[in-house]
């Protein structure tokens, strides 16, 4: 899982069942949650998510990946960002999927709708709805 990958994306996180996926600038981890069977829990006397890969420094810079292809103001495009997160949930089939941008924007997904919040704003720091979708609709 890379962040600029995702349209320029700052933070994302992802899930597919019992395991979640965190990537930033920095680098990645996934952890698997404790939510098995309560026998199985007492067993392992934790309730704590496991670690199941992690990866940071030294080759973190390979996470970030700027794209020639695309000028830079498409990527911010918020149809664009809608676009590459729905094609990342289905192609990756996964459950949830969230995404913070560098200019404070906010995306969210599951299997069924995206919505994507603009940066907050005003005297009572709301976010604009800037688009939402049935993501079917949006690929």
């Amino acid at each position: 899982m890379t962040c600029g990958r995702l349209t320029q994306a700052e933070v994302v996180r992802a899930t597919r069942g019992v395991c979640t996926a965190r990537a930033d600038q920095y680098g990645v981890n996934v952890t698997e949650s404790a939510r098995r069977s309560p026998r199985a829990n007492a067993r392992r006397g934790a309730h704590a998510p496991e670690l199941v890969v992690e990866h940071w420094g030294g080759d973190a810079e390979m996470l970030a990946f700027e794209s020639t292809l695309r000028p830079h103001a498409r990527r911010s495009d918020p149809g664009e960002r809608a676009r590459v997160a729905a094609e990342t949930i289905r192609g990756y089939d996964l459950d949830s999927l969230e995404i913070t941008y560098p200019d404070g924007a906010e995306l969210s997904a599951d299997r069924i709708e995206l919505v994507l919040r603009g940066p907050r704003s005003g005297r009572l720091r709301r976010r604009d709805v800037l688009f939402r979708a049935a993501l079917g609709d949006v690929l």
